[in-house]
């Protein structure tokens, strides 16, 4: 007879009473493989409770894998490994502590899959932080400006108007009224698109591994500006592609280069950054907008322009992106809310030609199904409602002061030798040192113990440069801290070696 003692005042439910105890007495021992449980109808009646009871509790223990049980046989007991949170508690060693692990995952995960691992370990070592440090690594939009309230109001309405709609699988291509909003906004900006045009992702960097999965086979290679946005390079490597790389002039990529390099061998695609550039924050001219496009078409290489802080401008007139002059369908424009308004939500965009729209679209299916309709729904009535106007107005002149700040406490704090950009928007300034200052490496230790925190910059190369560099961002930094954090970063250049 099996005794079970229930206790009538507990809110746990009777059959979840009856597994727990079995279970206890399986891993105590007290009842062994093979023995026979009572049939639930005479446990029932000792126990007083109705038989479903019983019966759910055996259901339970056969889905713990405690019970074996047949139809018109006796059901009996079955010992199976305790999970491992039980051998935690109980104090018995995790089996990794015990015994070699079943498979080896380092020799057999591909070396792409090895070199991301490394680049997302030094990515995540750059974003800890500590209490006092000024943060002039972080390049994403200030949380403290974020439109909570308005995004809130945004997503209740559109669950009140769409509802269940928009928690069912959407369309691969994204959320229809969002991309008729995009469409409408591009057009504002000269890009001549309509919503079949566009193909949502999971932001930018969804966008451009889109891209390259549509583009690019493993061997081929790619044309990068020298420095460039380091997840693309880390991207590029992921998909077995060689980074061709074309230096930075200061008015941007070195098209009497890229001119040789087109004529020596077709890449798959080229990847520029035209606006506010990262990490040296140049835009680039009409002229060299046009000469580049111009280069692309003859070559017949696929153009890919990311315009992540495209509506980031503080300073002078706006050029307009590359897309908008794209008349013979050789631009695919990369664009983004999470470099401006939100990060969390990670709703990014493609504008491309209809022809490469539908592979887009077929990868985006397989890859991920569709993406997250009810951030792009709230999105797009963010979008319409004029909020994201509003918002814009707001930060651009919270980010104009920053920068302007910023270039001035430069100016006053730096010694000799050290050179800068001066963006004309969206977060980051690029710091060229003279040949005569530490490594990289030394440089960004002595900033950490003068309380300031900056980038390397030769994350952003695929090779070691010849000089050392830096990347600052006032993305979330206030005039005050931008101020203090580059008296800090002074005292750091001017450190003796050893300090």
């Amino acid at each position: 007879m099996l005794l079970l003692n229930l206790d009538k005042a507990s809110r746990v439910p009777f059959y979840r009473q009856i597994c727990e105890r079995v279970v206890q007495l399986v891993d105590e021992g007290a009842l062994a493989p093979g023995d026979r449980l009572p049939p639930t109808r005479s446990l029932a009646a000792t126990l007083g409770v109705h038989r479903s009871t019983v019966l759910s509790a055996y259901a339970e223990l056969w889905a713990l894998g405690y019970l074996e049980s047949r139809s018109g046989s006796y059901s009996t007991v079955r010992r199976r490994a305790p999970p491992l949170a039980a051998r935690e508690v109980s104090g018995d060693a995790a089996p990794a502590a015990t015994a070699p692990a079943a498979v080896r995952w380092e020799a057999i995960v591909t070396p792409a899959a090895r070199r991301a691992r490394d680049d997302a370990v030094r990515l995540k070592e750059e974003r800890g932080a500590r209490d006092g440090l000024i943060d002039f690594a972080r390049l994403a939009a200030d949380p403290d400006l974020a439109p909570h309230e308005e995004l809130r109001r945004s997503l209740k309405a559109a669950l009140v108007r769409r509802g269940g709609e928009l928690l069912d699988y959407g369309d691969p291509r994204g959320y229809l009224p969002l991309r008729e909003a995009l469409a409408r906004r591009m057009r504002a900006h000269g890009i001549a698109v309509s919503a079949d045009e566009v193909v949502i992702t999971n932001g930018a960097q969804q966008g451009l591994d889109l891209v390259a999965r549509v583009l690019a086979r493993p061997g081929d290679g790619v044309v990068l500006e020298s420095p460039t946005y380091s997840l693309a390079l880390s991207l590029f490597r992921l998909h077995g592609l060689t980074a061709r790389t074309i230096p930075m002039r200061p008015d941007g990529m070195d098209l009497d280069v890229l001119a040789k390099v087109l004529a020596r061998r077709r890449p798959a695609l080229v990847y520029t950054v035209p606006n506010f550039h990262n990490p040296t924050g140049i835009t680039t001219s009409q002229a060299h907008r046009e000469r580049l496009l111009a280069l692309c078409e003859t070559h017949r290489v696929p153009l890919v322009e990311d315009g992540f802080e495209e509506e980031m401008k503080y300073f002078g007139k706006a050029v307009l992106p590359i897309k908008s002059m794209d008349a013979r369908g050789s631009v695919l424009y990369l664009g983004t809310f999470s470099k401006v308004v939100f990060p969390g939500l990670r709703v990014g965009w493609i504008a491309a030609p209809r022809a490469c729209v539908e592979h887009l679209v077929a990868v985006q299916r397989f890859s991920s199904l569709a993406g997250n309709t009810l951030a792009q729904a709230a999105a797009a009535q963010f979008c319409s409602s004029g909020a994201y106007e509003a918002y814009l107005r707001r930060v651009h002149r919270v980010y104009r002061k920053r920068m302007q700040t910023m270039l001035q406490s430069l100016r006053d704090a730096l010694p000799a030798g050290v050179e800068w950009t001066r963006p004309a928007g969206g977060y980051t300034l690029w710091l060229r040192l003279p040949a005569s200052k530490p490594d990289e490496r030394t440089l960004v230790e002595r900033c950490l113990r003068a309380g300031v925190k900056v980038v390397p910059g030769s994350q952003f190369f695929p090779r070691p440069p010849d000089l050392p560099h830096l990347r600052l961002s006032i993305a979330c930094v206030t005039e005050g801290e931008i101020v203090e954090g580059c008296a800090r970063l002074a005292r750091a250049l001017a450190a003796k070696s050893g300090a």
